[in-house]
């Protein structure tokens, strides 16, 4: 707009979305857990009509007093405050949760609530602040300085987030410390000694890529920590975007009774090898391992399951397989790169929020099979390279005999070829083709070392 140019006053509406209100109260109602998703956003203050205002109100009473939160208590919070009629009766609470049948777009209908919250508040500072400069005895540099303030209040209150002093925060970097004191390792461990000396185990909120060319044993590398993180008592949850929750169940229980993979998946069991199965199948069952087989999730998608597991289960690690399967947001302008690069932004929120690690595997492209050295490097991650920018740690595997099949060896090379808060090189483990899984090489001392890239 022009700085000189007179404004036409014209008369608007109060940005408002009604049906909108009544929607964001029926998911809380239908599920009164996923209130903690818009902590800090919801508030009674950001519904337009009267009687959402009073039903929200009664639901953040009930919240800050620990008390469960659904119609009936809802109902009886507003009949105590003599709110009842103003909230449009008990027969219009009722109703608010025939509106909606899922809480997973919770967040964005609450961000949208609270854009037009703001635009309702920014418009109402605006007339005021255009009445107050008429005024022969106002300052107008008290105006800007009142009206500056409030309005930088405003938008602070209403962003997610806050921020922290340091010393919030160095409690949680010496608790880090103190374990490592203790174990060796800060985060959560990967079972593979040789692994953990270096990473210090898989960190929360990093977004960790293990990447490979097909066959090569990504899945196997992920099922192999996955087992390990498992049998030390940790939740931990592995979406798989390519392989049946069967073909999973058949590789892990593979691992933990040390029968051929092949054998137990596809050919009939003798009595002795059936007995062992149904042994370790006790042992599996005991397990806390969560398992998601749907094909072409989201990012979107992802990020509702994984809050789930956190608050249902309390999951502490998430494994994806693989990256490239995840489905993009539908843009018609985007192109693959892009379309990765938002899904790779997304993952490293999803870690973030849940403050969980999240390790996703990833393809490498074909044009490192035309190089004399076939050893991975971080210009092979295929589709985009935001997947080494958003990415804590990149690693790769690689396996001598997947090339050479005359190379009569059970050794693999774990690749860490990004690590942000550490070494890079590379360290040698054990792959057993047999049962598809990857271990510390045996009788080697494990003394921290990594071979230089």
């Amino acid at each position: 707009m022009n700085p000189n140019q007179t404004p036409k006053l014209t008369t608007f509406l109060p940005p408002s979305d009604v049906e909108l209100e009544r929607m964001v109260l029926g998911a809380v109602l239908l599920d009164f857990k996923a209130l903690s998703r818009v902590e800090g956003i919801l508030t009674s203050e950001k519904f337009f009509d009267a009687r959402n205002e009073a039903v929200m109100e009664s639901i953040q009473t009930l919240k800050n007093e620990n008390e469960p939160i659904d119609i009936l208590t809802v109902t009886q919070t507003l009949r105590k405050r003599q709110k009842l009629t103003e909230a449009g009766g008990a027969q219009y609470v009722a109703s608010l949760t025939n509106r909606v049948a899922s809480t997973a777009n919770l967040e964005t209908w609450a961000l949208h609530l609270t854009e037009m919250y703001l635009k309702r508040e920014l418009s109402k500072r605006a007339a005021l602040m255009a009445e107050l400069s008429l005024a022969p005895e106002n300052d107008p540099f008290e105006l800007y300085n009142q009206f500056s303030s409030e309005l930088t209040d405003l938008i602070r209150q209403n962003l997610k987030g806050e921020v922290s002093h340091v010393s919030n925060i160095t409690p949680e970097t010496s608790h880090n410390i103190e374990m490592r004191e203790r174990t060796g390792i800060s985060g959560i461990p990967t079972g593979i000694r040789v692994i953990d000396g270096v990473l210090g185990g898989h960190q929360p909120a990093d977004l960790i890529y293990i990447a490979a060319r097909p066959g090569m044993g990504k899945t196997a590398y992920a099922l192999s920590v996955i087992l390990n993180i498992a049998q030390k008592g940790k939740p931990v949850a592995f979406f798989s975007l390519e392989m049946s929750r069967a073909q999973i169940v058949y590789r892990v229980a593979s691992m933990l009774s040390g029968i051929n993979a092949e054998i137990l998946a596809k050919h009939r069991l003798d009595r002795d090898t059936k007995i062992k199965y149904y042994q370790t199948v006790d042992e599996l069952n005991a397990l806390p391992i969560y398992i998601d087989d749907n094909a072409a999730l989201s990012v979107h998608e992802l990020k509702t399951r994984v809050r789930t597991l956190r608050e249902k289960f309390k999951v502490e690690a998430v494994f994806i397989d693989y990256v490239q399967l995840i489905a993009a947001a539908k843009n018609k302008t985007a192109n693959r790169e892009q379309e990765v690069s938002a899904i790779s932004r997304g993952l490293k929120l999803i870690a973030k929020e849940n403050n969980i690690p999240v390790i996703a595997l990833a393809q490498l492209s074909r044009s490192l099979e035309t190089r004399g050295d076939k050893r991975p490097m971080l210009s092979d991650l295929r589709d985009s390279g935001s997947l080494e920018q958003d990415a804590d740690v990149v690693c790769f595997l690689y396996r001598e005999d997947y090339y050479n099949k005359e190379a009569q060896t059970n050794s693999a090379e774990f690749i860490i070829a990004k690590h942000r808060n550490g070494r890079t090189g590379y360290v040698p483990v054990n792959f057993t083709p047999e049962t598809m899984h990857y271990t510390d090489i045996q009788n080697k001392p494990i003394n921290n070392e990594t071979w230089e890239l």
